[in-house]
């Protein structure tokens, strides 16, 4: 009789921890969208490149804040375990990734036509930065690792590799990065409640 109990527990704490981190997958994909966009206009305004590197450090301390967050809400006089702020967190993660390889996939299919590559093949273009490369081995690197191609080559081929395939990137981003986050948000989050009378 307990066991099922404790097994209602644990389905009615997943739903909840499911259902905001829906929601809060929402708020963070707004973030990641933004830190975005900060990161293409910081391409050719140096200032909005600052701002994304800020806004892009800040994503895992958001988790952190929206996993207390549902800590509060849960209730502050039963446990939240380590288990359940993880999963708040890596659900999160998740979701925002959705949003943000859509943003992606939209911004690359639609909006952008070439203007990331173009940025970059400018940047690379300029002669200190050829010359860097040349004197610390990198272009001979690029060179032998693409069968004879310079970046510029590199570069002109990544206009062909698609929309989707920049927001597969995006997704495998995440998934990599969400586990590590969710190990810190489940850490910062994880209370034990004392019980009455005991030390």
């Amino acid at each position: 009789m307990k066991t099922d109990e404790n097994l209602r527990m644990r389905q009615a704490n997943f739903r909840q921890t499911n259902a905001y981190a829906m929601q809060h997958g929402i708020m963070l994909g707004l973030w990641a969208i933004g830190c975005q966009a900060c990161y293409v206009a910081g391409l050719s305004q140096p200032l909005f490149s600052n701002l994304w590197l800020l806004m892009l450090i800040g994503i895992p301390v958001l988790v952190c804040v929206l996993t207390l967050r549902l800590r509060r809400i849960a209730g502050e006089d039963i446990p939240f375990s380590f288990s359940r702020g993880f999963v708040h967190s890596f659900l999160t993660m998740l979701y925002t990734a959705v949003w943000a390889a859509v943003a992606t996939f939209v911004y690359m299919q639609f909006f952008d036509k070439g203007y990331v590559f173009d940025c970059y093949v400018a940047a690379l273009s300029k002669p200190e930065m050829m010359k860097m490369m040349e004197q610390t081995g990198m272009a001979q690197t690029i060179k032998d690792s693409t069968n004879g191609h310079d970046i510029i080559d590199v570069i002109n081929e990544l206009r062909n590799f698609g929309a989707a395939n920049f927001s597969a990137l995006i997704i495998y981003f995440y998934m990599l990065s969400s586990p590590f986050i969710s190990i810190l948000s489940g850490l910062v989050s994880m209370r034990r409640v004392r019980v009455a009378g005991m030390k």
